[in-house]
């Protein structure tokens, strides 16, 4: 049996099934696995959000899986759950803000864009994040078995912040700088002011490669949008990420050196 398996379908949402034939396969083999699709299969976002709550200094938006038929049938189910407005539903299996619509009224016309097929979508009770400078902030964390990693620093003036973020960065230079600097002071700024809830994080999810998408308040309050397997944190298209990137890729190396070393027998 090889000595070491690596599982990388991350996606509980969209590839469930793979994942039920992966823990299968990795009964079958006796091998140290990372990424146990057991594990990845408890990592949908109402899964994550309900193993995370409680977590001292820790904010967990609620998120319910459920299947609406209609935008009314939203608006009662967010009623009956207490998800007071605005919120946010989205279709589940979805990244980067696709088919994402977060809910300020009762009279949300944007809702009608979605598609009410008896597809799962995400209820999510939307945390206002916004920074004092009006800006809004989101910090990529790749966890690789128990140790914090920085992977990016984004700042947008829109609440939905991904990659397109990187565009208003570049037009602001102030705000790369302050990215950069992160990244460059992580170990000695950010990581020991959140290293117990990363742990804690880490220990109720038993993961042991994946990443967290989180934003630290002035309150020194953390607040999670996501940690689960099927982030991208490898792929990198620009060369201020050059090094984390890098960093990263020697931790995975070493991880996969020593997992494939144990003796399971």
């Amino acid at each position: 049996s090889p000595a070491v398996m690596f599982n990388q379908i991350a996606d509980p949402d969209t590839h469930r099934g793979a994942l039920e034939r992966c823990v299968e396969l990795c009964q079958q083999v006796e091998s140290p696995v990372i990424n146990h699709p057991e594990k990845v299969l408890q990592t949908s976002r109402d899964q994550v959000s309900q193993a995370l709550q409680g977590i001292p200094g820790t904010l967990v938006p609620r998120i319910q899986r459920f299947q609406p038929r209609t935008p009314d049938e939203v608006f009662s189910r967010a009623a009956a759950e207490g998800f007071e407005l605005p919120f946010i539903v989205r279709v589940a299996g979805l990244h980067g803000g696709v088919s994402m619509v977060k809910v300020n009224s009762r009279d949300e016309t944007s809702l009608h864009a979605l598609p009410f097929d008896g597809r799962d979508f995400y209820l999510t009770q939307f945390i206002d994040y916004k920074s004092p400078d009006g800006l809004y902030r989101k910090t990529r964390i790749a966890m690789v078995d128990g140790i914090p990693l920085i992977r990016h620093h984004l700042v947008d003036n829109r609440w939905i912040v991904n990659a397109a973020s990187l565009g208003f960065m570049d037009q602001n230079p102030p705000l790369m700088d302050e990215a950069n600097r992160l990244l460059a002071d992580f170990d000695r700024t950010l990581r020991p002011a959140i290293e117990d809830r990363l742990s804690e994080i880490n220990r109720r999810l038993g993961l042991d490669y994946y990443g967290i998408d989180c934003h630290y308040n002035e309150q020194g309050e953390l607040l999670i949008f996501e940690a689960n397997a099927a982030m991208n944190v490898l792929f990198n298209s620009r060369p201020e990420y050059e090094q984390c990137v890098g960093v990263i890729k020697n931790h995975i190396l070493a991880m996969i050196d020593a997992r494939s070393r144990q003796v399971t027998h």
